[in-house]
Parts: structure tokens; C-alpha cells; sequence
């Protein structure tokens, strides 16, 4: 399963049972639906599912769509 295929799944699982839309994998997931205790269980979802940590301010103010979550992921799996 390819990066943004999983950061997607974890996003509708952590906004179950809303659906956000997430049509644009460059918008941000705030404008996409949910809210910050939805993104703050997303990227602890992200953290898990990677087994990474995104505790880096840098890294969380980077980490506001799908795409931009999947290059922190990415980057983080070529750095290791």
C-alpha cells in the first residue's frame, strides 16, 4: 500500500464515522473537516502505523495534508 493510500485510511479512521473530503491531497486537513483533536489522533495514528515520531515542531507545522504528512513519512523511512 502506497504512503498516501495509508495516511488516507488512517484519516477515516480517526474522523469515523464522518467522511471528510479529501479530494485535494494538497489541501489542508483542517479545511478538509476535521478537527484538532482529529489531526492531533492522526498524527499520533501516523506515528504508530510508521513507526516514527513526528515530535519535531518543524515537522508538525509541516504535516497539514495528506501529501505533505506522506513526504514527512518518506523522508523519515530514506533517513533510516
Amino acid at each position: 500500500m502506497k504512503t498516501t493510500e495509508k495516511i488516507i485510511e488512517l484519516v477515516k479512521e480517526v474522523c469515523y464515522p464522518e467522511e471528510p473530503n479529501l479530494t485535494d491531497l494538497d489541501k489542508s486537513l483542517l479545511e478538509c473537516g476535521l478537527d484538532s483533536l482529529d489531526f492531533a489522533s492522526l498524527l499520533m495514528a501516523v506515528e504508530e502505523s510508521f513507526e516514527m515520531e513526528l515530535g519535531v515542531q518543524n515537522d508538525l507545522e509541516q504535516a497539514v495534508s495528506i501529501n505533505s504528512i506522506a513526504k514527512l513519512v518518506e523522508a523519515n523511512n530514506s533517513a533510516s
